[in-house]
């Protein structure tokens, strides 16, 4: 049932904390918590849960980790990266920006809305701050942030955007919008999906040729 993570996986998170491949037993501890922090979610997965699955003695976790968060945080950080990556390669940056806009949106819904992982980022407000307050650059690696900053510098090279219409104030609006995604916890709507699409919406027509 639980299918750890592949040497790719490995190679890259292990690069990501120094270079060197990670203590065995972290790196187990780390896929176990990947594992079932996307089968289960943060709240029904305990630690103990993670150093059964990972052959690790409980007292051992906290050799590496201070807490169920902080592993957390980490697994989310590489969950995060790879959806983005997989969106990227799903849509068309050719197609015409609004339906690219929209198709991006899509794949992020879908991509993140079955994820257990990234599900924390949206209706875990404890954990989204949580994840902010150990990333300084969690907002801007966001999965929708991210996405449209590489979208803008590429309809600037297009000649896409209006006259008078600088990097800066863009980037401004796409920063109210991810202050938006941000704290979407808090926002009393039933349908995030259809708001984030007209937010967009509207700034692609102040923007947008």
């Amino acid at each position: 049932m639980f299918d750890f993570m592949n040497e790719s996986f490995y190679n890259s998170f292990s690069n990501k904390n120094g270079g060197d491949l990670m203590d065995d037993k972290k790196q187990r501890l780390f896929d176990a918590a990947h594992v079932l922090f996307l089968e289960r979610g943060f709240k029904k997965t305990s630690i103990a849960d993670i150093a059964a699955l990972a052959d690790v003695a409980v007292g051992s976790f906290y050799l590496y980790f201070q807490s169920k968060e902080d592993i957390f945080v980490d697994v989310y950080n590489f969950e995060n990266e790879n959806i983005k990556r997989q969106i990227m390669e799903k849509v068309n940056l050719d197609d015409d920006p609004i339906k690219l806009i929209r198709e991006v949106i899509d794949q992020i819904f879908k991509l993140s809305s079955n994820n257990a992982i990234l599900q924390e980022w949206f209706n875990n407000q404890k954990l989204n701050q949580i994840i902010a307050e150990q990333n300084s650059s969690a907002v801007e690696d966001s999965l929708i942030y991210s996405t449209l900053m590489k979208l803008i510098d590429r309809w600037i090279e297009e000649d896409l955007i209006k006259d008078g219409m600088s990097k800066e104030r863009m980037v401004s609006l796409f920063d109210a919008l991810t202050v938006i995604d941000f704290h979407q916890s808090e926002i009393q709507t039933k349908d995030y999906y259809q708001l984030l699409n007209d937010l967009i919406e509207g700034i692609l027509s102040v923007i947008l040729k």
